[in-house]
């Protein structure tokens, strides 16, 4: 596989390069794959014959491609929990014994196998494929136009994609995303990132604008998700969401939280400018002001959202012998609006698991009696519970550990000690 430093469009390297223009370049770039390495984020940009087929970037990149999954899912109904809970198994385990993923992702992202696999077994069509990859390329394409000038020297490797399903002229893509770009800046500086967590904080204000009942729904629906997440929960375009959201932002009733890590380390959609450009900022200012009769519509359009959309209260079941764990856990979710079952006696727990049926299982390994291997496997062995979502939690981080939690059949691992941004990422990521 070939490999060399590459200066993309003569450009030279001292010389301070926009986003816009590195991808503009690669118009005239041969087939390949320039990855540029800016902030500790490695972005990809796949081109064949002058178009853009893929794009990625490093951060979660799983994350992103189960929520398009997600999303697509209203048209596909294949593409469902059990089988996006597969995927990351297959192509997204961290042990050794799945290195050839990693090796291969330094070359091709993982994801973009996962993809192929999907179209390979006839769970997603080409040209379903194609729709995929173009709101994946998107939204990558979204976060790289925001880096700041700089250098963007990157490295080329040689034509090497088995098959692509797409191919978008960059010019196009570059117009789409920078109309798009505009909108969320215009959201500013209320609303600065596609990754920020909004929650509903003063019901009474909300019910001014919508009625109770959608205000109730409007509070299940945002418990942790970012705007993206949210898009795909409700098949929504984000920026839509946003944008329908902003009001109850600016009044209170609505509270945005930064975004949760690594969806920090993404540049702003909105920025606080320097001197000379605090004009143009008055300038979109007056532009909300003339926007502002249209909030209206943008509360009807939400609130017909929320009501036609189907709203679920969670059942997570955590086991765990250690009351203080458990105590942290349940602090950790119940804010979120969940319905959270603490279960302390292993030997008792698959009695319970039977009666209340949850949609998750955080379970704790080293227990004594039943210890959580031996409870996975009783769990799987069960026709009405094998398909729910096992998270192991354990501050264990061996190799093995990890082998042995596969083997008793967990869908995923959770290490201890962990955060509550770092729960409620496992949560979400089997329950979105």
């Amino acid at each position: 596989m070939m490999r060399a430093e590459i200066n993309i469009d003569s450009v030279n390297k001292e010389q301070k390069e926009s986003a816009r223009e590195l991808l503009k370049s690669l118009e005239l770039s041969r087939d390949g794959c320039v990855y540029v390495v800016r902030d500790r984020i490695r972005w990809s940009f796949y081109i064949e014959r002058g178009k853009l087929v893929y794009a990625s970037h490093s951060l979660d990149s799983f994350e992103r491609l189960e929520r398009h999954l997600r999303s697509l899912s209203r048209e596909v109904p294949a593409l469902n929990d059990k089988l996006r809970s597969q995927l990351r198994l297959m192509f997204d385990d961290p042990s050794p014994e799945n290195a050839k993923y990693k090796v291969t992702s330094e070359i091709l992202c993982v994801e973009y196998i996962a993809i192929l696999w999907l179209v390979n077994d006839n769970y997603l069509s080409k040209v379903m494929a194609g729709k995929l990859i173009t709101r994946l390329i998107q939204e990558v394409v979204e976060a790289f136009l925001g880096l700041p000038d700089g250098k963007f020297g990157g490295i080329y490797y040689e034509h090497f994609l088995k098959e692509t399903y797409c191919s978008l002229s960059i010019e196009r893509v570059l117009e789409v995303v920078t109309q798009r770009l505009q909108a969320w800046y215009k959201l500013g500086p209320t609303i600065s990132s596609p990754y920020q967590c909004p929650y509903l904080v003063s019901q009474t204000t909300a019910e001014k604008r919508m009625s109770t009942e959608t205000v109730k729904r409007l509070g299940r629906i945002l418990r942790g998700f970012n705007f993206c997440q949210l898009g795909a929960l409700l098949g929504k375009d984000p920026l839509a969401i946003a944008k329908q959201l902003s009001p109850l932002i600016s009044d209170g009733s609505i509270l945005l939280r930064d975004p949760l890590a690594p969806f920090n380390m993404l540049p702003r959609t909105y920025y606080l400018a320097p001197e000379e450009e605090r004009e143009n900022i008055e300038k979109l200012a007056e532009t909300f002001d003339i926007e502002e009769s249209a909030n209206n519509d943008d509360i009807s359009s939400i609130s017909r959202i929320v009501l036609n959309q189907s709203v679920k209260t969670w059942k997570i079941v955590c086991i765990d012998d250690s009351e203080s764990m458990l105590s942290i856990i349940s602090s950790y979710l119940g804010n979120e609006d969940f319905q959270v079952t603490l279960i302390q006696d292993s030997m008792k727990a698959l009695i319970k698991i039977s009666s209340i049926h949850p949609d998750l299982i955080l379970l704790d390994i080293g227990m004594p009696n039943v210890d959580g291997y031996q409870l996975c496997s009783l769990i799987r062995k069960s026709s009405s519970l094998k398909d729910i979502p096992i998270v192991m939690v354990t501050g264990n981080k061996g190799i093995i550990n990890r082998a042995r939690a596969s083997i008793a059949g967990a869908t995923d691992y959770l290490t201890k000690p962990f955060i509550q941004a770092d729960l409620l990422k496992m949560v979400m990521r089997h329950l979105m």
